[in-house]
C-alpha cells in the first residue's frame, strides 16, 4: 500500500526545468544545470578547479546529496563512493572499503587516483582517517582526529567553547552517581543530559522526570548535563580551512519522531531552507560569535579545523547559543542546503581542502525553496525493521521539483530495492516557495510505496515552536 498521504493537501508547484516534448529529454542533471547556470560565476568559475576524481565516503542520504551536487558540478570528471547506497550507485562507481579504516580508505584514493576525498560521516573523522588521507599525500575535506573532538566529545566541546568565549549553556561534565546529582541538582528541570560521545544525534534526553535523567546518565557512563535552552532551533553549517570560513543557508531540521515535535529523538526526520523567520544576518553573526572563534581557538591548540563546522544553534532570548558541534554536514539538513547552492561544490571542498576559501569568491545561491521528508522504516527509531521492499522512486520522481535520495537502502539478490536502515529515503522538493516545495515533497512522497513506512506531515508547514536541547 502507499504511505499515508499529508494531513493537508497542496497544488503543484514548478521546479526544475521542464524538458521540451518535441526534442530528446535532457537528463536531470542537465535540468539542474540549466537552473543554476545564471549563478555559476561563468565558464572560468566552472573551469577554476579543473578536471578532478572525487572519492565519497559513507552511505546515507547525506552522501547521496553530496554525490549528487558534485555529480553536477562540470570540474568533477570521475566520481566514486565507498560503500554507498543503490541511489549513489546510479551516478557514481562503487568500491567495498570501511569509511572508518584509515588502511583501506587510503588503499582507495591510490587506487581510484583520487584527487579529493570527502568524508561524510562523524566516525571515520573521529578514526582519524581524514589524518591518513592527508599524510599520504590526498587532498581531503574533513578535519583530522584531534579536531574532530568538537563532534566526538561533548565534553572536549565545552572545554573549546569556554576557552573561546562562544556563547552556549552552562554545563558539567559528570561520570559519578555524586556528580550526576548535583548537576541535576544545579540546573533543575527540564533536565538535559547528553551522552559525551558519538551518538548518531540520538545520544540526549530532555525531560523532567529525573529518573529518567538519572538512568540515561547512568547508561551512558560520562555525560554533560546543561541547562535547558528555549527557543528555535537552527543548524549553521560553515567551510572552514583552518582559518577562513564561509557560513551556508542557516536551515531548520525536525528531530522528534511524530507530528507536533512529539515522539522519541530521532537522526531528522525533515528539513527546510530558507528561514524567512530567522534573522536576515544569522550566517554572519554565526560566523563571527561562533565559527571564527572557535577556528582561533582550535588552531591555537594545534589542530587547525579543515572541513565542515555544524552549528547547532538555539535562537534564546538572549541571543544565540550553540546547542552543539558537529564536524560533518547535518542529516537532513545537507540535502535542502546543497539543492540550493548554486556554486559547484566540488571547488568549494578543494578550496577548503587547500586552506584556500579566500580565492573562492562569493557563494550563489538558487532562489527558490527546497524541504525534505524523509521516509523512516517501520519500528524507527527503537528498532526498525528491514528488508521491506521499495517501489515508486521513479513516480515520485515525475513530480515536478522533486527527486529522492536514498539514505537507507540495499538491492536483494534479485536487484530490487530494500530497506536496510531506519531512515531510508529523503524526498526533496522545491519550488518558488517554501509552500510550493512542501507541495512537491510531500506529492512525491506519497508516491513511494513500502510495507510500514511513515513519515512525519507536518515539515516545513509553519515554524516548530521553540524545541528542547539535543544531541
Amino acid at each position: 500500500m502507499p504511505l499515508p498521504e499529508p494531513t493537508a493537501s497542496a497544488s503543484d508547484c514548478g521546479g526544475l526545468a521542464k524538458c521540451s516534448t518535441s526534442e530528446p529529454a535532457p537528463t536531470r542533471a542537465d535540468a539542474r544545470r540549466a537552473a543554476i547556470e545564471p549563478h555559476l560565476g561563468g565558464p572560468a568559475a566552472a573551469g577554476r578547479l579543473g578536471a578532478v576524481r572525487v572519492l565519497v565516503l559513507g552511505s546515507g542520504g547525506r552522501e547521496h546529496a553530496l554525490a549528487r551536487a558534485l555529480s553536477l558540478d562540470p570540474a568533477v570528471s570521475q566520481l566514486h563512493a565507498a560503500p554507498g547506497n543503490p541511489g549513489i550507485g546510479q551516478i557514481a562507481e562503487l568500491h567495498e572499503a570501511s569509511p572508518s579504516d584509515p588502511a583501506q580508505v587510503t588503499a582507495l584514493a591510490a587506487r581510484t587516483a583520487a584527487d579529493l576525498v570527502v568524508i561524510g560521516p562523524e566516525a571515520p573523522l573521529v578514526a582519524g582517517v581524514a589524518d591518513a588521507l592527508r599524510a599520504a599525500g590526498v587532498r581531503c575535506f574533513g578535519p583530522g582526529q584531534r579536531a574532530a573532538m568538537i563532534e566526538g566529545s561533548k565534553s572536549f566541546a565545552k572545554q573549546v567553547m569556554t576557552a573561546a568565549g562562544v556563547p552556549t549553556a552552562a554545563a558539567r561534565t559528570s561520570r559519578t552517581a555524586a556528580e550526576i546529582d548535583a548537576a541535576l541538582d544545579a540546573f533543575g528541570p527540564p533536565y538535559v543530559v547528553k551522552a559525551d560521545g558519538l551518538a548518531a544525534g540520538k545520544g540526549v534526553v530532555v525531560t523532567s522526570d529525573r529518573a529518567e535523567a538519572v538512568r540515561h546518565a547512568r547508561d551512558c557512563g560520562t555525560v554533560v548535563i546543561e541547562e535547558f535552552l528555549d527557543g528555535p532551533e537552527v543548524s549553521v553549517f560553515a567551510l572552514c580551512d583552518g582559518q577562513a570560513a564561509m557560513a551556508l543557508l542557516p536551515a531548520q531540521d525536525y528531530k522528534r519522531a511524530n507530528d507536533g515535535n512529539t515522539g522519541p529523538n530521532t537522526g531528522g526526520m525533515g528539513a527546510y531552507v530558507p528561514l524567512p523567520w530567522a534573522p536576515a544576518d544569522l550566517a554572519e553573526q554565526t560566523l563571527a560569535t561562533v565559527v571564527q572563534p572557535t577556528l582561533a581557538e582550535l588552531a591555537s591548540r594545534g589542530t587547525p579545523y579543515t572541513g565542515l563546522l555544524y552549528a547547532g544553534l538555539c535562537l534564546t532570548p538572549r541571543g544565540i547559543r550553540v546547542v552543539e558541534f558537529n564536524a560533518r554536514f547535518g542529516d537532513p539538513e545537507a540535502q535542502v542546503v546543497l539543492d540550493r547552492l548554486g556554486t559547484p561544490l566540488g571547488g568549494l571542498l578543494a578550496a577548503a581542502a587547500d586552506g584556500d576559501l579566500a580565492a573562492a569568491g562569493k557563494l550563489a545561491w538558487t532562489p527558490g525553496a527546497a524541504v525534505t521528508v524523509v521516509i523512516a522504516a517501520e519500528g524507527y527509531p527503537a528498532g526498525p525493521v528491514g528488508g521491506d521492499l521499495i517501489d515508486g522512486i521513479d513516480e515520485a520522481s515525475l513530480v515536478p521539483g522533486s527527486y529522492v535520495l536514498q539514505a537507507g537502502t540495499a538491492s536483494d539478490s534479485s536487484g530490487q530495492l530494500t530497506a536496510s536502515g531506519g531512515r531510508v529515503l529523503d524526498v526533496v522538493g522545491t519550488g518558488a516557495d517554501l509552500p510550493a516545495a512542501r507541495a512537491s515533497a510531500y506529492q512525491a512522497a506519497a508516491r513511494i510505496r513500502m510495507r510500514g513506512g511513515w513519515y512525519r506531515t507536518d515539515i516545513a508547514a509553519e515554524p516548530p515552536p521553540g524545541t528542547r536541547a539535543r544531541a
